[in-house]
């Protein structure tokens, strides 16, 4: 399965916008994803330390939960919150002919965001 950025930001999303630490995001309720695909990101959000949360894999279909973000995921959110600027680090990648990876988002994020401020 291909790793998808759009359905990470969602996720990321999603788990910021939890009320409470005590609060759980679920891969099956990530609207227009199928619950195997929103559990697979989840799994590599894990891995990557941005969400805290867990998944099973022993009965039926992968399912996975969060219930917060770490430090880290918070830090990458920022830096693709902002639906006008995710748009542009997709596009400027693009144009140069970058995939996507984390350090390839976080570095043009941070090259637009610098070139916002001056």
């Amino acid at each position: 399965m291909q790793r998808n950025w759009d359905i990470i930001r969602k996720i990321l999303l999603k788990v910021e916008a939890l009320p409470t630490e005590g609060s759980d995001f679920y891969s099956a309720d990530l609207a227009d994803t199928d619950a195997e695909t929103s559990a697979y990101h989840m799994r590599l959000l894990l891995e990557a330390g941005l969400i805290i949360g867990g998944c099973r894999d022993a009965l039926g279909p992968p399912s996975c939960h969060a219930n917060r973000l770490t430090w880290e995921g918070h830090e990458f959110l920022d830096k693709i919150k902002n639906e006008t600027l995710w748009q542009r680090i997709k596009a400027t990648a693009r144009s140069k002919g970058i995939d996507l990876s984390f350090t390839v988002i976080k570095d043009v994020a941070k090259v637009l965001i610098a070139g916002a401020l001056l």
